[in-house]
């Protein structure tokens, strides 16, 4: 049969199928015409009960031929043919070897069926060579050789994998849950693999993946797989026969709609789920037409009630001998897989088998990360698309008014959601956890019916006041319960302090805490998480003091309670060292950044995973802060990759590290693609955030900074007067951050010499850090004293200017090293200073040093060299040394150019 002839008897086929039984047999007659062996042949697959996973090989079987076989012991190339192995809609596969001896090996040998040698199906088989020579992953079978035989047909030559089908190696080797689902995970890595080299599968399942006998995953198969490259030829991969296995085909395969990645994520959703639950989704043992219509249109129950739909014995029982060998070939009792599957495993096998593409797992990569959070132990993806349905649900009813309050239900909700996770898995002394999880998931159920329309009374329930009324039921309803009162109050403090309200976080954990230190003593899982959300909430109200205290604590009861690696320790050791970074003590905050890298790389396992991204993220914060650009920048590219990997979206911490590169960037004088950033941020943050939330402005006072670089003042000065007004309106008229957009504006108002501006905003930051209690040495206090003294060295008051930067200078020795960039723009203002003093032998000294270190780290185009190259110049020119001036005066300044060197 020609491969045209092929092509319309599938047309055909599905066609037939999608109709009422009645009518299909006048359908196909009129459609076949003459051809009376086609029409026999439809009604024989349309009539029979078949396996719909068999209904494509079927015809395809048809075509093998006594010719196919007595290639057998013949030789095509170097390579001899032992026997055939295997047949696909294209090709026969053999068992080969080389026929000239040069190395033993046995290889499999594909070769394009006669009879399915049309110029297509040629050109298909070519695109399937070359998608094979591109692929090279330890767990994709690999491409050896290839060649045209002597009749004209191509063929490839692979590497052989002796193994079972994944499904079968399982059930024979009584595989347990957990070791299957780390099989899984490599078949994932090879998908992964795949698709970020342009390949969809297409048609994944059980046979075309292969385990060996050492436990090794082979992945085969990429006969029909769609190249994603533009310039591939659709006719051979978008409009031919429909060259698919039914039974683990996606819905838009079965609908003849476009394939993408997310095609094999569903495959790879059916294999998980029959290996889990010794079934496929879907019953494949009826008619095409009725398995595609159930597939289209009603939804796969959970792995754990396949478990329960068991068949009945002649006298009306179930037959439990089914589910019993089920769980045999897992190494667990009927209940006790039931329970293992029950959950979260149900839920990631139902998220990978939505019928809609973009609501299943982004990728692979995904999907396989959320099953290793099972394994770790730790909330998944999935789950957390379950509590952004039930927030959707709210949201419809009350439409109007929906703003700001969208972001406080959701960091709600995601946070509910985790502390009733994490209770169902902690255990206390005190305690019956799983009533605990019980009454939380009651609690919660409860605070929602003031959203009730009966309850409500058609007013919109903004974020705060359903917090408010949360704490209220919490005070006067858990009584008797305290350990989920205290839970409950940690839950909402931390909400509280996500929406920046910082008074009510802290009173509400700070309650909590003396509850819990009263139930379970010092040394317990439960007083350190509230230990460290209280200590992160001092830290942002800038109580350095209490914040270290509270922190420190929860490392020490961590470390002891673990006794090793755990997230919960890592959560605890990252606080620390951003707490260190906070109040200036680089040194120790460093070495604490490396330890939570260290912890996370050893839990990561080598696979993408938040908690290492955040670690990579948070060590170049540091690097950032000792002038260590070349070491920052890549740690800051791999998290964001990886972050978008694993977050599939907008997200706060992928935003922060966002916030992070695009200002290394800015410093390098990458402006565009640092404005690019700068603006997505600021995007992304008002729609998650809000108006009103300080890590937006965070981002504006960051983003003047850039424009400031540019030399736009005046959208600088407009961008932190924004900063200004959104700390103001978070924090009130006192915090550290307020300090700091009075400092950058003074810098602006310096530099248009408007002087008498400039000396009031760095006034109005000194006094603010003052307020803020800023410990006297931190580093910070080196900024609005450095620039007084810049500006009155401008104003030539070199007395005074002399004094303010020895200030500066003392302080900032004691935070960086003497050859620190933020130290030598001080000696640079403090050499200009002995210049005007006319102490030009230290002023030499010094300018000299300064000029070497910037040409050193930042090239002769940096404003910071150029300035003090010109302060050379006017130093050499009053010696009368114009030659030496000369040499320094291609790279600085011009006197017009920067009034610095008044």
């Amino acid at each position: 049969m020609s491969d045209p002839r092929w092509e319309r008897l599938q047309q055909i086929f599905h066609e037939a199928a999608a109709l009422p039984e009645a009518e299909r047999s006048a359908f196909v007659s009129a459609q076949c015409g003459a051809d009376l062996e086609m029409r026999d042949e439809l009604l024989r697959l349309l009539q029979a009960e078949v396996d719909p996973e068999r209904v494509v090989s079927a015809e395809l079987d048809q075509i093998d031929s006594a010719a196919e076989l007595a290639l057998e012991g013949t030789e095509i190339g170097a390579y001899r043919l032992l026997r055939r192995i295997g047949s696909g809609g294209m090709g026969s596969v053999y068992l080969a070897e080389r026929a000239d001896g040069t190395f033993e090996r046995q290889v499999a040998l594909k070769v394009v069926k006669r009879g399915m040698d049309s110029e297509r199906v040629v050109q298909r088989f070519r695109v399937e060579r070359q998608i094979l020579a591109r692929l090279n992953h330890p767990n994709i079978a690999r491409l050896l050789d290839g060649g045209i035989t002597d009749d004209g047909r191509p063929y490839f030559v692979m590497e052989y994998v002796e193994g079972l089908p994944i499904t079968e190696y399982c059930d024979r080797h009584h595989v347990s849950v957990a070791a299957r689902l780390r099989l899984f995970q490599k078949v994932c890595s090879a998908v992964q693999y795949a698709h970020q080299s342009l390949v969809v599968h297409r048609d994944l399942k059980p046979s075309n993946i292969l385990v060996t006998g050492d436990g090794e995953v082979r992945l085969l198969d990429f006969g029909i797989a769609k190249l994603l490259d533009a310039s591939e030829d659709e006719a051979l991969t978008g409009t031919g026969a429909q060259l698919l296995t039914p039974a683990y085909a996606a819905p838009e395969q079965l609908l003849s709609e476009s394939v993408t990645t997310m095609t094999d994520v569903y495959s790879l959703g059916v294999i998980l789920y029959e290996l889990l639950a010794g079934r496929r989704p879907y019953e494949t043992r009826k008619s095409a037409a009725e398995y595609r219509r159930e597939v289209l249109s009603s939804d796969p129950v959970r792995p754990s009630t396949a478990l329960s739909q068991l068949p009945a014995t002649d006298d009306g029982r179930p037959d439990l001998s089914a589910a019993q060998a089920i769980a045999d070939s897992r190494g667990v009792q009927i209940t006790r897989l039931r329970a293992l599957l029950r959950g979260d495993l149900d839920t990631i096998c139902l998220m990978a088998l939505r019928r809609e593409p973009d609501k299943r797992y982004a990728s692979a990569e995904q999907l396989a990360a959320d099953v290793q959070r099972f394994i770790d132990g730790r909330p998944v993806l999935a789950r957390r698309d379950t509590l952004s349905y039930r927030l959707g649900k709210y949201l419809r009813r009350h439409r109007v008014g929906v703003t700001a309050s969208v972001l406080g239900v959701v960091l709600f909700l995601a946070t509910i959601g985790y502390y009733t996770s994490e209770l169902a898995r902690e255990r206390d002394l005190a305690l019956d956890e799983q009533r605990k999880s019980s009454e939380v998931v009651k609690f919660v159920l409860g605070l929602f019916e003031v959203a009730d329309p009966a309850v409500s009374r058609g007013e919109e329930i903004t974020a705060r006041e359903l917090l408010d009324a949360g704490a209220q039921r919490v005070r006067t309803q858990l009584t008797d319960r305290p350990g989920v009162q205290a839970t409950m109050m940690r839950v909402l403090g931390d909400v509280y302090h996500e929406l920046n309200l910082t008074d009510e976080a802290l009173g509400l954990l700070q309650t909590a805490l003396d509850e819990q230190r009263a139930l379970y003593g010092e040394v317990s899982a439960e007083v350190a998480t509230t230990e460290l959300s209280l200590g992160i909430v001092h830290q942002t109200r800038g109580e350095f003091d209490d914040a270290e205290r509270l922190i420190y604590a929860a490392v020490d009861t961590r470390s002891r309670l673990a006794g090793g690696d755990s997230y919960e320790l890592l959560e605890a050791v990252s606080a620390a060292a951003f707490l260190q970074e906070s109040i200036g003590n680089y040194e120790e905050a460093e070495r604490l950044h490396l330890q939570a890298l260290d912890q996370a790389r050893r839990l990561a396992g080598g696979r993408d995973d938040e908690y290492l991204a955040q670690a990579m993220a948070r060590l170049a914060s540091i690097y950032r802060l000792q002038d260590r650009p070349a070491e920052a920048e890549p740690l800051l590219r791999q998290a964001l990759a990886m972050q978008n990997r694993v977050y599939g979206g907008p997200h706060p911490e992928s935003d922060e590290t966002r916030r992070q590169l695009a200002e290394l960037l800015a410093n390098q004088r990458q402006y565009d693609e640092a404005e690019a950033l700068y603006k997505e941020l600021i995007a992304s943050r008002e729609k998650m955030m809000g108006p009103d939330h300080y890590e937006l402005g965070s981002v504006w006072n960051s983003y003047g900074h850039l424009l400031a670089a540019r030399g736009e003042t005046e959208k600088a000065i407009a961008a932190y007067e924004k900063m200004i007004d959104i700390t103001r309106r978070s924090y009130g008229d006192v915090h550290p951050s307020l300090a700091a957009g009075y400092n950058n504006l003074a810098v602006l108002y310096r530099n248009r010499e408007e002087f008498d501006k400039a000396l009031e905003n760095y006034q109005l930051c000194i006094d603010m850090q003052d307020a803020a209690e800023l410990d006297p040495a931190h580093p910070n206090r080196s900024f609005p004293i450095a620039g007084l003294g810049s500006v009155y060295l401008r104003l030539r008051q070199f007395d005074k200017a002399e004094a303010y930067l020895q200030q500066a200078l003392a302080l900032r020795r004691a935070a960086f090293d003497e050859e620190h960039t933020l130290i030598s723009e001080v000696k640079s203002d403090l050499g200009a200073t002995w210049l005007g003093l006319g102490r030009i032998d230290e002023a030499e000294q010094i300018l000299l040093e300064v000029y070497q270190l910037f040409m050193r780290d930042w090239g002769p185009d940096d404003m910071r060299t150029r300035r003090a190259a010109g302060r050379l110049v006017q130093l050499y020119e009053q010696r009368g040394e114009q030659a030496v001036a000369d040499q320094y005066r291609a790279v600085a300044f011009t006197p017009e150019e920067d009034v610095m060197l008044r």
